[in-house]
């Protein structure tokens, strides 16, 4: 995953949940420690964030945890300080991770003049609960490596699963993206000495909401372990990001397939 928009993080998250479906009940009937799925995909998905040109890349799938405390995943290296908790199954959870996010001038010669912004670290926490047949999620991300953002974003989404007999799982997950003006500006703003060097006018990108969107999954059970899965996420961006002279498509699509073995 050379990096949303090579993937996004909404869409990633959607490859994980497509093939974690079930996956507890797994892990409780085995009682491990160590329980989780690894898999491998392949993406088609914008090369950045409003660019107008997909890039197909192969996609590693990875969610492990640990005695349900630790976790390696999407989000990178966490632990949950509270885990299915109460009625409505509250979880939190803070992680350090790799943010893949990146807009570089080699993606697309109509940035030369750019400076590039490099994927790097990120710290996160988030929170799950259930809703009556929702499951919420609110995810809060800050980058922290000074050749990318060093921006913040807030991401809330509501997932809607269905199973289809005993191999077939669907869901459908809406959701809304906040970014702050670091975040924005690195990525849709142009700064006057930008402009000078770009064939772009110079643009002020604030904060705000930056894209709306909904993920389609669903995944087939070939074996208890076993599994294939397809992704499909549908964005539009929105505001500032919308506006921006460097978002060349404000509507941001991307499709992932690929296989998985739960353990």
């Amino acid at each position: 995953m050379s990096g949303p928009y090579k993937i996004s993080l909404p869409f990633y998250s959607a490859l994980v949940l497509a093939a974690l479906y079930g996956q507890q009940v797994f892990a409780d009937e085995t009682g491990r420690d160590l329980s989780g799925v690894i898999g491998i995909g392949l993406s088609s998905a914008p090369e950045f964030s409003g660019s107008d040109e997909d890039e197909t890349s192969i996609i590693p799938i990875i969610d492990l945890t640990w005695r349900d405390r630790y976790f390696l995943n999407e989000r990178g290296l966490g632990f949950y300080a509270l885990r299915n908790s109460g009625p409505q199954n509250l979880s939190l959870g803070f992680s350090v991770g790799y943010d893949f996010n990146e807009r570089l001038a080699e993606d697309d010669a109509r940035l030369t003049g750019l400076r590039d912004v490099e994927a790097g670290a990120f710290i996160s926490a988030h929170m799950e609960f259930q809703v009556g047949v929702a499951a919420v999620e609110l995810e809060i991300n800050h980058g922290i490596s000074s050749d990318g953002h060093e921006g913040t974003r807030a991401i809330v989404g509501a997932e809607f699963g269905r199973t289809l007999g005993e191999r077939l799982q669907l869901s459908a997950k809406p959701f809304l993206v906040w970014s702050d003006s670091s975040y924005a500006s690195a990525f849709y703003g142009v700064s006057g000495q930008e402009a000078a060097a770009s064939s772009f006018t110079a643009y002020d990108a604030g904060s705000g909401f930056e894209r709306v969107g909904i993920e389609l999954q669903a995944s087939y059970s070939l074996t208890s372990r076993t599994g294939l899965f397809v992704s499909v996420e549908h964005s539009q961006l929105l505001g500032d990001a919308k506006d921006s002279p460097i978002s060349f498509d404000n509507a941001q699509t991307g499709i992932s397939t690929g296989v998985f073995f739960r353990f």
